[in-house]
C-alpha cells in the first residue's frame, strides 16, 4: 500500500526532475513530442454514485505522466462532511503525488480521501484535489461516495468481501452498505424486506461496487452476487472460478411505544409530528386509492385493506420506523374514470405531511 497527500501542486511539478532547465520542464509539459504520436484525448471523465459526483480532467501530459484535477460535488440534497473518490489504475500506472486529499493504492484500486479542511460541502457544492501519475496518460474514470444522510458512507453497518456468508441483524429503518470489488456483479436483495437507495460500479463497469440497502419490513433477507470476467463470456469460456458472495440478513421489527394516531378524511393536509415507535392508523372511505408514501423506510407498513377498486373502506396501520420527514398521500378514484370516454369526476387528493422524530 502506498499513501501520499502533498500540499501542493509545486512538490508535483518538482519530482519531475529539480535540475532540469525551465526549457526543457516546458518541453516535458507540452501536449506532443516531435517525432512521436501524439498522447491520449484529455477529455474529462466523470462518473456519479448515488450523492456523489466525481469529474477527472487531465490538466497536463507528456510521454510517462500526466497532472489530473478531480472535482468532487454533492449531489445530495443534504450536507456532507466527508467524501471518498476510487478508481482503477490502468496498467502500468502509478500515483507519484497528490495534493489536497490523502490517496492510498492496494492492488490497483485507488482511493482519495478528503483532506481535513475540504471535507464539508453544502448541497451542490465542489471541491478538487489533484495528483501526479506515472505511466500511460489514462484520466482515472472515478466514483465517489460521501457522508449525506442516506449514503453508503452514512450506514449503520458495512459489509465487505471477507463478510460472506455472515448474518446479522437489522432493525427496520437502519441501512447497510455493501462495498465490494470491481470484479463482482452489482448485488441484489430477494424478496421486499429492504429496499435499494443506491447502486454503483461492479462487473462490467470497472468501478468498486457501492450499494446501500434500507430495512423496511421485518423477515429474513439475502443479499447475493458474484464474481464475473469478460472471458467466462466467449465462446469458448475460461476457467477462472466464480466465487459466490452471500449475507443473511434478519430485519427486526421496531420497538412499539404504544401511541396510537388516528387520521380521517378531514385531516388532509395536516402537518403531524410522530415519534419512532408510535402507531399511524388511516382511515378513509373507499373511493380511495392504496396509500403512497414519498419517502420509504419512515412508515413501517403492518397492514392494509379495502380502498378502490374493493368497494370497502380503506384502512392502513403504520409504525413511525425511523426520523425524517415523508407525505403519506392518495387519491380519489372511480370505474367510470377508467372508460373509453371518462367521466368528468375530478381527482381529489389526501396528504398528510409527516415528521418522525426520536
Amino acid at each position: 500500500m502506498s499513501v501520499m497527500a502533498v500540499s501542493g501542486r509545486s512538490a508535483a511539478l518538482a519530482i519531475i526532475g529539480g535540475a532540469a532547465s525551465t526549457a526543457a520542464l516546458a518541453l516535458l509539459m507540452t501536449p506532443a513530442m516531435a517525432g512521436g504520436a501524439p498522447p491520449q484525448s484529455a477529455a474529462p471523465a466523470a462518473a456519479l454514485t448515488g450523492s456523489c459526483g466525481a469529474t477527472a480532467h487531465m490538466d497536463s501530459q507528456w510521454y510517462g505522466g500526466e497532472i489530473v484535477t478531480v472535482t468532487i460535488t454533492n449531489t445530495s440534497a443534504a450536507a456532507a462532511t466527508k467524501w471518498a473518490a476510487t478508481w482503477t489504475l490502468a496498467t502500468g500506472q502509478q500515483v507519484v503525488s497528490a495534493w489536497n486529499a490523502t490517496v492510498t493504492t492496494t492492488g490497483g484500486i485507488t482511493t482519495a480521501a478528503n483532506a481535513s479542511y475540504n471535507g464539508a460541502l453544502a448541497p451542490g457544492a465542489s471541491t478538487t484535489f489533484g495528483m501526479q501519475l506515472s505511466g500511460p496518460a489514462v484520466a482515472p474514470t472515478p466514483s465517489c461516495t460521501n457522508n449525506a444522510p442516506g449514503t453508503s458512507t452514512d450506514a449503520d453497518v458495512t459489509l465487505t468481501e471477507a463478510d460472506t456468508g455472515r448474518t446479522l441483524t437489522l432493525q427496520v429503518g437502519q441501512t447497510v452498505a455493501v462495498h465490494l470489488g470491481s470484479q463482482y456483479l452489482p448485488p441484489t436483495a430477494g424478496g421486499t424486506n429492504l429496499v435499494q437507495l443506491s447502486s454503483a460500479g461492479g462487473y462490467p463497469s470497472g468501478q468498486p461496487v457501492a450499494a446501500l440497502y434500507r430495512a423496511v419490513v421485518p423477515g429474513p433477507v439475502d443479499i447475493t452476487t458474484h464474481t464475473d470476467a469478460a472471458c467466462l463470456h466467449d465462446p469458448l469460456p475460461c476457467a477462472i472460478p466464480i466465487a459466490l458472495w452471500q449475507v443473511h440478513i434478519n430485519v427486526a421489527d421496531v420497538p412499539s411505544t404504544g401511541q396510537t394516531v388516528t387520521l380521517t378524511q378531514i385531516d388532509n393536509t395536516r402537518l403531524l409530528s410522530l415519534h419512532v415507535g408510535d402507531l399511524l392508523v388511516v382511515q378513509l372511505p373507499s373511493m380511495y386509492r392504496p396509500l403512497e408514501l414519498s419517502n420509504h423506510g419512515l412508515l413501517l407498513l403492518r397492514d392494509t385493506t379495502g380502498g378502490y377498486p374493493t368497494g370497502q373502506p380503506l384502512t392502513a396501520r403504520y409504525t413511525a420506523a425511523i426520523q425524517g420527514r415523508t407525505d403519506l398521500g392518495t387519491v380519489t378514484d372511480s370505474a367510470c374514470m377508467h372508460q373509453p370516454t371518462p367521466c368528468p369526476t375530478p381527482a381529489v387528493a389526501w396528504t398528510v405531511h409527516l415528521t418522525v422524530t426520536a
